[in-house]
């Protein structure tokens, strides 16, 4: 009885698109908030060996100008990703409402051939709204790990110069 249950759902064994997007997505945000985690760390601990140091006000007031300046450097990179993010959930958004209203227009068609026609198209728009908002999302993420891996390189760069310095 088992065998006969087993073969007659063969979609049993197929993955999930959605659910595997939606996994590489966490995982993705898992490995963005790790990076994040490790960068304040590091940072933490280059401020920590800054303070304990002692250095001339000047050498200080030169850090300080340095740090500045490659922070000055990221605040335009993150602004853009930010507002890439809010466009995208303003497109998610109208994408959505449009959907609904085809969803609305399908169920007000009787189920003859124009009605699953009109189904079809609801489910293919659906889809093809879920390909594009996370190709989109994770482009924005891919762009903005380089941006903080940039500035994390660069900030690990400039606590060896001042290391070496010192």
């Amino acid at each position: 009885m088992k065998e006969k249950t087993e073969a007659a759902n063969p979609m049993r064994d197929r993955k999930n698109p959605v659910s595997d997007m939606a996994e590489q997505i966490v995982s993705n945000y898992e490995q963005a908030l790790r990076s994040s985690i490790k960068m304040q760390q590091e940072a933490v601990q280059c401020w920590s060996k800054w303070f304990n140091q002692s250095a001339p006000a000047e050498d200080w007031q030169r850090r300080v100008t340095r740090f500045t300046h490659l922070v000055n450097q990221y605040v335009p990179e993150n602004e853009k990703r930010v507002e890439e993010l809010v466009d995208l959930m303003q497109a998610n958004t109208r994408t959505g409402t449009e959907l609904l209203k085809k969803v609305a227009d399908a169920t007000q068609t009787p189920m003859t051939s124009e009605g699953q026609n009109k189904w079809l198209e609801v489910w293919t728009s659906s889809m093809g709204a879920m390909r594009s908002s996370y190709e989109r999302f994770m482009q924005i993420g891919g762009r903005a790990m380089d941006s903080w891996m940039d500035f994390a390189q660069k900030s690990s760069e400039m606590a060896q110069m001042h290391s070496k310095a010192a």
